[in-house]
C-alpha cells in the first residue's frame, strides 16, 4: 500500500503553522510504518463563494500523482476537501469543524467561518470512506450533525513532541503557536498584557528541547480544530489558563488534569497564575500531577501513523485489509 497525501500549500501558510506542522510530522509518522507516502502540495486562490474561506484550488498548480493499484488517497485539512471527488479521495482529515467555529463577543466572525460550511462538509463527508477528526469534541459536534458518519470516523489528536522535563519553574508561562491567522491576531497579547506578565515575574517563553514544568497560557478566544499547544503543555504538566474551551479535550486525553482553569481575558490567567504560585510550592504541584498521570491517554508519534495506516488498510484491495487490526480497538 502507499499513500497519497494532499496538504495544504500556499495561500498565507506559514511552517509555524500548526496545521503545517501536524501534516509534516503525520507524513513522516505514516511513513515509520514503512509504507510509502507522496506529499502532494494543495494550492489555493481566493474566490467569491461559499464558504468564503475556502477558497478555490489552482488547478494549474496541482499535481496529481498516477493513482497505482493498492493506493489510498488522504486530503488533510478542509480548505483541500474540494478534491475529493477529482482525486476519489478515501478519507478525510479534519484539522477544523467550521460549522461549529465560536468567537465570544466577535458574532460577524462567527457568521463568516459558519456560512455555507455545513453544505460543503456534507459533500465531502458523503464522497469518503473515512473521516479522521483532531478533535473528541468536533467529533461528537460533526457525528451530531451528520449522524451517517458515524462508525466511520477516528480521533486523532496531535501528539506532543518528546521531550525531556528540566523541573519545575514557577515563574515561566508557555505561549505557543504563530499568528497567520485572523483569528490569533486578535487573540495575541496586547503590550499591556506583557507588560503585566514582567511586573508580576512571569517570563513568556516558547517551548525548548528541555523545557521546565511551568505555567501554560493559551490566549486563543476562539473554539474550533485542536489546539497543539494544549497536548505540549500536557506533556510538559503545565498549570493552564485556556481562553478557548478545552474541557472536552482533557476529559478525555488527560482526566483529572488537576491545575487548568478556563479564563475570560489574559489578566484572569495572570491572575489565576498569581494565586497558584502564593498558595502552593513546586513539590505540591508535581505531587498533585504525579496522582493521576497514570490515567493520561497522551499518543506518541509512532501510535499516530499506526492508527492512520491500519484505517487505511481496511479499504479494498481486500487482500491487504485482511492483514490490518480494527482501528477502532487502539483509537476511538
Amino acid at each position: 500500500m502507499d499513500i497519497h497525501f494532499y496538504q495544504v500549500d500556499g495561500l498565507g501558510r506559514d511552517s509555524g503553522d500548526g496545521g503545517a506542522i501536524f501534516d509534516y510530522k503525520t507524513v513522516e509518522a505514516i511513513r515509520g510504518r514503512g509504507i510509502d507516502v507522496e506529499a502532494v502540495g494543495v494550492f489555493r486562490r481566493r474566490a467569491l463563494r461559499l464558504p468564503p474561506w475556502a477558497g478555490r484550488v489552482d488547478e494549474g498548480m496541482l499535481r496529481i500523482p498516477a493513482r497505482g493499484v493498492g493506493a489510498r488517497t488522504i486530503l488533510s485539512h478542509e480548505a483541500t476537501f474540494d478534491l475529493a471527488p477529482v482525486v476519489e479521495a478515501d478519507a478525510l482529515i479534519v484539522h477544523n469543524y467550521f460549522p461549529a467555529f465560536s468567537f465570544p463577543g466577535r458574532k460577524d466572525l462567527e457568521g463568516y467561518y459558519r456560512l455555507g460550511a455545513r453544505d460543503y462538509y456534507r459533500r465531502a463527508f458523503d464522497l469518503v470512506r473515512h473521516v479522521f477528526f483532531l478533535s473528541y469534541r468536533e467529533r461528537a459536534l460533526a457525528e451530531r450533525d451528520f449522524p451517517v458518519i458515524k462508525g466511520r470516523t477516528t480521533v486523532i489528536p496531535p501528539p506532543p513532541a518528546p521531550l525531556e522535563l528540566s523541573g519545575r519553574s514557577m515563574n515561566v508561562v508557555h505561549l505557543s503557536g504563530s499568528d497567520s491567522w485572523l483569528p490569533k491576531r486578535l487573540s495575541r497579547l496586547t503590550g499591556r498584557d506583557a507588560e503585566n506578565f514582567t511586573k508580576a515575574d512571569f517570563a513568556i517563553r516558547d517551548f525548548g528541547p528541555q523545557p521546565a514544568s511551568a505555567f501554560g497560557l493559551i490566549n486563543d478566544r476562539f473554539t474550533v480544530g485542536f489546539k497543539l499547544k494544549l497536548m505540549q503543555m500536557i506533556a510538559c504538566r503545565d498549570v493552564i489558563a485556556s481562553c478557548a474551551d478545552i474541557a472536552e479535550e482533557l476529559e478525555v486525553i488527560a482526566p483529572g488534569y488537576p491545575f487548568w482553569r478556563r479564563v475570560g481575558s489574559v489578566s484572569d490567567a495572570l491572575e489565576y497564575f498569581c494565586d497558584i504560585r502564593d498558595s502552593l510550592s513546586a513539590e505540591e504541584i508535581d505531587a498533585a500531577f504525579d496522582a493521576v498521570l497514570p490515567g493520561w491517554r497522551l499518543p506518541a508519534w509512532s501510535d499516530h501513523g499506526r492508527i492512520i495506516a491500519d484505517v487505511m488498510c481496511r479499504f479494498p484491495p481486500s487482500a491487504a485489509a485482511e492483514k490490518c487490526q480494527d482501528p477502532l480497538e487502539s483509537a476511538s
